[in-house]
């Protein structure tokens, strides 16, 4: 996104707050179609120190030109903020935030389509009960399954930044290392569908959003 692109997109978002028909619009209760400030290169460059690598070129264009969170599609957009213990990407101001990520964690490999694979060979192992001799076997054995199921569970976010909510569990990531740096995947986990590429980087990924948006309205397209 350009500095110019980026004027644009607020703008275009204001416009839309000002429609009579915005509180129609899903998530308009999350996030009332309000960005947050900017954030200045100093605290882009120290943000990314922390993260270990630089931040995804349209990401890091939008939260310098456009806004650091808020307004977005589904609930809203995530936040990076300084706390003590470092950044880490908050719900600031959204009605229905997420879970938080730190840096730390989104500066991981991203490996999701690998530990994919490993889950779905643990499914395939799940330990039966008519298969132990006693209940203490059985529960001991899926004590042990469960646990690894959840830590593999978990792993499959590594390398990615919790960025929006989009209700019922369902939730959209943006990843932050590997070959996938910079798209956006669904994290399609409750309905048993893993986490899952949309095919569109941070900036198509808002672009569209907004388009969508403005389709809903009425709005004609902003002038370039």
């Amino acid at each position: 996104m350009s500095q110019d692109i980026g004027a644009e997109v607020r703008e275009r978002v204001r416009r839309i707050r000002r429609h009579p028909g915005a509180g129609e619009v899903f998530g308009v209760r999350g996030h009332g179609f309000r960005l947050g400030d900017v954030l200045e290169e100093g605290q882009v460059r120290e943000l990314e120190g922390e993260l270990g690598c630089r931040l995804p070129e349209a990401y890091r264009s939008f939260l310098l030109r456009v806004g650091r969170g808020g307004a977005g599609p589904d609930h809203g957009l995530m936040t990076p903020v300084r706390e003590e213990d470092g950044w880490r990407w908050r719900g600031a101001g959204l009605g229905y935030p997420g879970q938080p990520t730190s840096a730390e964690f989104a500066g991981r490999p991203f490996v999701a389509e690998a530990v994919q694979r490993d889950i779905d060979a643990l499914d395939a192992a799940e330990p039966r009960e008519d298969a132990f001799e006693d209940d203490d076997a059985f529960r001991e054995a899926f004590a042990a399954w469960d646990a690894q199921y959840e830590e593999l569970y978990d792993a499959q976010e590594a390398g990615t930044v919790f960025l929006s909510e989009q209700g019922c569990g369902y939730t959209s990531l943006l990843v932050m290392t590997g070959p996938h740096r910079g798209e956006v995947w669904e994290d399609l986990r409750p309905a048993d569908c893993g986490i899952v590429p949309t095919g569109l980087d941070f900036g198509a990924w808002y672009l569209k959003w907004l388009a969508r948006t403005e389709q809903q309205l009425g709005l004609a397209p902003a002038a370039s």
